[in-house]
């Protein structure tokens, strides 16, 4: 009988010449998530909340001390909010703006007393308790290239699936999509990303790998084609939405007569400019 060792080497070989390695193991082995990659998506974390209203639920992140930012879909014609932090606090929310122009709300929380019942709170709460709100670092999309690596937090389907994560890339840049769902919502400067999105992930951030919120999560017409609104639309002004906030001048109306903001529209409840 031949030996057929040196055949079995010249084969093992020869692949090895092929793939450019001799160590045909090493393409079995899956590498970890670099630490420091996953340590910044747990900081992350903190600054994503889950917003329930009586008719749906979506996503939103933290960009002020009381002021969170979501998609204006996820505000439109809400009385109240009810809005749960990545520490599992909840606090309640009844004021909201939006921009005319494009899917982008902010909600202001007036009180941040924790909402839990006692039985509900760590222990080293043991009580009520004022919920302190993370900030997350905003960025613009003109730093990102095509193909740079995002992730993406938010509640899929609903607080079951609070703060899940999912991980793509920046599949597009300047996309016009306002023939697909209309001018009123501002899609024609979007940009899109193949991470998985799904109803719930509306109003969540999407990041760059740096940890920095480049924009906001609205929707897509398949799991992975998503489109994302760009924090260029109000990373410079989130001292003017504040200020309309604490500004205090606000009265319930039926109808929105006269917009003196240029461009944002108070939505909770259609709010007008007190006169």
């Amino acid at each position: 009988m031949k030996n057929v060792l040196p055949y079995i080497l010249c084969v093992i070989f020869g692949i090895g010449s092929i793939a450019g390695t001799y160590k045909l193991i090493d393409a079995l082995i899956i590498q970890s998530p670099n630490p420091n990659f996953t340590d910044q998506v747990q900081t992350s974390l903190k600054g994503v909340v889950n917003l329930k209203a009586p008719q749906w639920q979506g996503s939103g992140l933290v960009v002020g001390l009381n002021l969170i930012v979501t998609a204006r879909h996820c505000v439109e014609g809400a009385e109240d909010f009810l809005i749960t932090t990545h520490g599992s606090h909840q606090i309640q929310a009844t004021r909201a703006i939006s921009d005319k122009s494009h899917d982008v709300g902010f909600i202001w929380v007036d009180n941040l007393e924790c909402m839990n019942d006692k039985v509900d709170h760590r222990v080293e709460h043991g009580g009520a308790h004022d919920v302190v709100l993370t900030l997350l670092p905003l960025g613009s999309i003109k730093d990102v290239k095509l193909l740079q690596s995002v992730y993406v937090i938010g509640s899929p389907y609903g607080k079951v699936n609070f703060n899940s994560a999912t991980m793509g890339h920046i599949s597009g840049l300047d996309r016009n999509w306002s023939s697909r769902v209309g001018d009123d919502y501002g899609w024609e400067i979007a940009f899109t990303v193949d991470s998985a999105g799904h109803p719930g992930n509306s109003g969540g951030p999407v990041f760059t790998i740096d940890g920095i919120v480049r924009g906001i999560l609205v929707g897509g017409f398949s799991p992975v084609l998503i489109s994302v609104m760009p924090c260029d639309l109000f990373l410079h002004d989130l001292d003017f939405i504040r200020l309309m906030f604490l500004m205090d001048r606000y009265e319930r109306e039926e109808a929105v007569e006269y917009d003196p903001y240029g461009g944002y529209d108070v939505r909770r409840n259609r709010w007008g400019l007190e006169k």
